[in-house]
């Protein structure tokens, strides 16, 4: 078996980038507004379903690349997408990662919250617009049986094209940072309080997958970033 793993350009990862933006923005102008006049659908359901169309695409998407590198099986795709087992090492980096996004995104809140009360910033909104984070009641919370599957996409999409692809291929200086960038532009349609919010995620990840080149790792850390903070307000623990 032949195997060559494919090398890609700053404009190469920004097309990748930005035909992901764009499949975003035409789902969120598209399908949102569709499912938003749906009298009987739950608004909690909406970032749920329109997840099962966004996130598949971007495993088939890593994957049929790995495949095109030459990794037929199964465990040569797990490799050519960095997909392994955590070392002591990994763990370590895991836990300073999970430590430092959660540090940094709650530094950023308060920094945010008393500028706000200062009047020199507007009150921050962690909720983006299209996304409904309401309290779940009684038997609403069934609903998380949903979530659950598309979160596990959401993750895994996400890193399995932005780690274990495009930033393991990209082959510039300082790589990471340009992922970060372009990860950061991806959110563009969430707003500007969520960009803002996430820079640590952003910015830190990135950073630690350049070092570990385990996208395990990511996973790990964008998991017990976005899991237990959607969790929290799912079940109405977030201070109101």
């Amino acid at each position: 078996m032949n195997r060559r793993r494919t090398s890609l350009t700053i404009s190469q990862a920004a097309a990748i980038f930005a035909a992901a933006l764009l499949y975003l923005v035409l789902l969120l102008w598209w399908m949102l507004p569709m499912l938003r006049a749906q009298p009987g659908l739950h608004p909690a359901t909406h970032w749920y379903l329109i997840g099962f169309v966004l996130f598949p695409p971007m495993i088939a998407y890593a994957v049929w690349q790995a495949h095109r590198e030459g990794a037929n099986s199964f465990a040569e795709r797990l490799t050519s997408l960095n997909i392994r087992p955590m070392s002591q090492r990994d763990w370590r980096y895991a836990a300073a990662g999970v430590f430092s996004v959660l540090g940094g995104t709650g530094v950023l809140l308060a920094a945010w919250s008393n500028l706000a009360r200062l009047d020199l910033l507007p009150p921050v909104e962690t909720e983006p617009w299209c996304i409904d984070m309401s309290p779940l009641e009684g038997r609403d919370r069934l609903l998380l049986l949903l979530w659950a599957p598309m979160f596990v996409l959401n993750i895994v999409g996400e890193e399995l094209l932005w780690r274990g692809y495009v930033q393991s291929r990209l082959t510039v200086r300082w790589g990471w940072l340009v992922v970060s960038l372009l990860w950061l532009a991806f959110h563009i349609p969430f707003g500007i309080p969520v960009m803002v919010l996430s820079l640590p995620l952003m910015l830190i990840l990135p950073f630690i997958f350049d070092r570990t080149k385990n996208t395990t790792v990511a996973i790990l850390i964008h998991g017990m970033y976005n899991g237990p903070a959607f969790l929290a307000a799912a079940f109405g623990l977030l201070p109101g």
